[in-house]
């Protein structure tokens, strides 16, 4: 009895770290270049779902200079009520292929791994947060689906669901 009691307390646990492992979305078929992407400018939408309080409409005004191999993006974050704030990526595309990135908001380097038409990142913000990010290029190699969750000590504390456009 002891063993099934220890079973079913353990449960809701294993649920609730095991359930955390999304889905991935939906692409089209072209090869995702993030450098070549993101040089310009881009705008995106979305909502961020903490599990703590209510969601917040999230903006991003996105601007990219590409020199040589390296793309300098800097985006306007607009969340909710929050004041402004800016950040700035640095995206080097490696001559043996792979990308070498940093981030204002990340704590050390941001990996960066691009599998046909998704890109997923991973990074760590000073704070602690763990971030994992999603990117979805669509069929018309314009649009962009961004899924960014963040974790603290294991458990999923906010979704951001986000459509970035050209």
């Amino acid at each position: 009895m002891r063993s099934s009691a220890t079973a079913r307390a353990a449960l809701p646990l294993a649920l609730l770290l095991g359930g955390c492992a999304a889905p991935e979305l939906a692409a089209g078929t072209a090869p995702l270049d993030p450098v070549a992407f993101f040089t310009g400018d881009s705008r995106g939408s979305g909502t961020l779902d903490p599990i703590v309080g209510g969601k917040a409409p999230v903006s991003v005004e996105s601007r990219g200079i590409r020199t040589g191999d390296t793309l300098t993006l800097t985006q306007r974050i607009s969340e909710g009520d929050k004041p402004q704030r800016t950040r700035v990526w640095t995206i080097r595309t490696l001559p043996a292929g792979g990308y070498l990135s940093t981030l204002t908001d990340a704590k050390g380097p941001v990996s960066v791994d691009v599998r046909g038409p998704r890109a997923y990142l991973a990074y760590t913000t000073p704070s602690g947060l763990r971030i994992k990010q999603q990117l979805a290029l669509q069929p018309d190699g314009r649009t962009i689906l961004n899924r960014l969750e963040a974790y603290k000590f294991g458990i999923r504390v906010a979704v951001l669901n986000e459509t970035i456009r050209k």
